[in-house]
């Protein structure tokens, strides 16, 4: 069976540049350089980047979709180290997917909504088809889109498959698009949202925050490519709502049954909150600081029926990075930010110094600790950035031999080593059998 997917790509494929967010650890990559400090001291391209990224972050602590995936990661992560600390010997890759059976329910359901992220047919026109909507609501999947190749005289009725990942990505690459129209991304997954509009509401195709708002509403869905599909035909019945009035709509007139009774979707995005919250608290083993306040700003939105990102499209320019960081950053918050030049941190003041939040570091080294254990690659994801100090004179370097294959057998501090230490797993008898 497939392991769970864990990050979302982000390639522009003129520039040559990868950025990603980890959908799972609070953790993004801009493949450029940034400055947190002073948003108006990046580029064009790099801030465009940068909100596109920052965009999948926000998906992932404001949609009932991306709450249950982060709250489910957290579980998942918990079932992990209470392995490891439970057991003597761990063979790596650790495939507790295949065992646990909760683990196993939710990688086959992911899965199954993901969607295509690529597609190797040349796409000229699309084809929707009420029918694959209605399988792909009945069997819990993503929906299948027929695709048309005018220059090679082709045709193929299932072209690619629409589903989670073209809604986020759509959504992304919308907003990003409001702030430099040059950027190049693939037909699929960044396009298909747009396809698909043009298609059924051809009329709003060119309305990239209407675009955001209805990727941002079709994620309040379990399946999320099903609900796209209902969103747009709640727009044919309101087709003069913008954004902020079609998310309020639903969050206050939508409801799903839950524990047997009828809940609203903005109460069961508070609901989902807490128990995110909650999930964190587990997983960390401590209470929670700094995420903590910015899921207490999420739940103050839902609410209140409204969604601070939607409202500030409509109501200030993206484009303005002073405000951006007033009303979206200094909301939101932020995750463990890298970029090329620097990395980026959640800082609190300590007796008159920025120091760090522990939660957020304990975080990264859970990603780079299961990146090891679930997947099996051996190298340290963090080495390639810990060890270009090591020929540079009066710079340190905490890179050792351990890094490449056996980092539980490093003494010298660093995230990877500390985290095991936090957790009480740093003594175990790990053994690759890959």
């Amino acid at each position: 069976m497939n392991r769970i997917k864990v990050s979302l790509f982000d390639y522009d494929i003129l520039c040559g540049k990868c950025s990603k967010y980890e959908t799972n650890h609070l953790h993004m990559y801009v493949d450029d350089d940034i400055d947190l400090g002073n948003l108006s001291n990046m580029s064009l391209s790099s801030y465009a980047t940068f909100v596109h990224e920052y965009i999948h972050y926000i998906q992932h602590v404001t949609s009932l979709y991306g709450i249950r995936m982060s709250d489910m990661y957290n579980r998942v992560f918990s079932k992990y180290r209470d392995y490891i600390r439970n057991n003597k010997v761990i063979s790596i890759p650790l495939k507790l997917w295949d065992t646990d059976e909760d683990i196993h329910q939710f990688v086959i359901h992911f899965n199954k909504i993901e969607g295509d992220k690529i597609t190797g047919f040349n796409i000229s026109d699309i084809e929707i088809d009420e029918r694959e909507i209605s399988i792909a609501e009945k069997e819990k999947a993503a929906v299948w889109i027929g695709c048309y190749d005018y220059d090679n005289n082709k045709a193929e009725e299932h072209g690619f498959q629409f589903g989670h990942r073209c809604i986020v990505e759509g959504m992304a690459h919308a907003i990003q698009s409001i702030i430099n129209s040059e950027i190049n991304h693939e037909i699929i997954p960044y396009h298909a949202v747009e396809l698909i509009i043009g298609k059924t509401l051809p009329d709003i195709v060119k309305d990239k925050k209407k675009i955001a708002a209805i990727c941002l509403c079709a994620l309040l869905w379990d399946n999320p490519g099903v609900g796209f599909f209902q969103v747009l035909e709640l727009i044919k019945s309101h087709p003069n709502w913008d954004g902020k009035e079609l998310y309020k709509s639903i969050v206050q007139d939508y409801a799903v049954s839950y524990n047997g009774q009828q809940m609203p979707y903005y109460r069961l995005l508070q609901l989902f909150s807490n128990d995110l919250k909650e999930s964190f608290k587990v997983l960390l083993g401590s209470d929670l600081e700094y995420y903590s306040l910015v899921i207490d700003n999420c739940i103050l939105d839902c609410r209140k029926c409204h969604h601070r990102l939607i409202d500030f499209l409509y109501d200030f320019d993206i484009c303005d990075r002073k405000s951006f960081r007033e009303q979206i950053l200094n909301h939101y918050g932020y995750p463990f930010i890298e970029g090329r030049n620097q990395s980026a941190l959640p800082l609190k003041s300590v007796n008159g110094n920025q120091v760090a939040y522990k939660e957020t570091a304990i975080l990264y080294g859970i990603e780079l600790i299961m990146a090891r254990v679930m997947v099996g690659t051996k190298e340290c994801k963090r080495y390639p950035v810990c060890s270009s100090t090591m020929f540079i004179e009066e710079v340190y370097c905490d890179a050792t031999e351990e890094c490449l294959s056996s980092q539980w057998k490093k003494e010298t501090p660093c995230v990877f080593t500390e985290t095991l230490r936090y957790f009480g797993i740093k003594e175990k008898d790990y053994q690759d059998k890959m």
